[in-house]
């Protein structure tokens, strides 16, 4: 178990505070970076906050995402959900990705979210034995 730098029930009143800024994403992904740091996983996020640990991850990882997908989501070019799935990948792919977005290049996020999936499998390291 990992030491929390930050006692339960502040970190639940940050969960709460994070919970204000639903309508700005990437403000609540710094919020709850915040417990990240303190040494929280993102299940204990959500136990703390009573949300699923799918949104809590989401929303932590955006805090990868590059600077030009950030203002796209910003300015309402990328979808939240998308943009989570776009921030696990490596730097250059995630602009090749957002370059592909903003274009309009897929036929709709969810093929934009299966082509960026097939990516990430991509990024993994092949182990053999």
């Amino acid at each position: 178990m990992t030491a929390k730098l930050i006692p339960a029930h502040i970190a639940a009143a940050i969960t709460q505070e994070a919970a204000k800024h639903q309508n700005n994403p990437l403000r609540e992904a710094r919020v709850l970076g915040v417990l990240v740091a303190a040494g929280y996983s993102a299940r204990e996020i959500a136990g703390l906050g009573g949300t699923s640990w799918g949104r809590v991850d989401l929303r932590l990882a955006l805090l990868d995402l590059v600077d030009a997908g950030k203002g796209a989501v910003r300015e309402g070019l990328l979808p939240v959900d998308l943009a989570g799935c776009f921030a696990r990948l490596s730097e250059a792919n995630q602009q090749l990705m957002l370059n592909r977005w903003l274009r309009g290049d897929f036929q709709s996020a969810r093929h934009a979210e299966r082509y960026a999936l097939s990516v990430a499998v991509d990024e993994q390291p092949q182990v053999s034995f």
